[in-house]
């Protein structure tokens, strides 16, 4: 697993900084969304790996985890809400770039 979350890490990384590099070169709110996307489901996919860990690696009560879990869905759907209404970005380039970093966890977990 540690191999396939490095992979998961530098594959992630590595299109955070190109969407990045792209945005400042073209300056498209596409791209912007894309790339808040990206950011924010690296953020959610670490934030769950952080929360499986601490559950299984400590005694927790399952009531501590859930209310633990609801507060991680409430910070990044606060998160979200804030990107799309205040900074403005391309709603269907944060979509795509969510989807992006999600599809790359979904192929790296069944092996391809």
């Amino acid at each position: 697993m540690t191999k396939k979350n490095n992979l998961f890490n530098l594959i992630s990384i590595n299109l955070t900084i190109i969407t990045y590099l792209i945005f400042l070169y073209s300056k498209e709110m596409f791209i912007q969304g894309v790339f808040f996307g990206i950011v924010l489901s690296y953020l959610n996919i670490k934030s769950t790996e952080i929360i499986a860990k601490l559950f299984t690696k400590t005694q927790k009560t399952k009531a501590f985890m859930f209310i633990l879990t609801i507060l991680k869905i409430l910070l990044l759907a606060g998160i979200a809400i804030f990107l799309l209404r205040n900074l403005s970005i391309d709603l269907i380039g944060f979509l795509t770039g969510f989807s992006v970093i999600l599809f790359v966890f979904i192929l790296l977990n069944q092996g391809k």
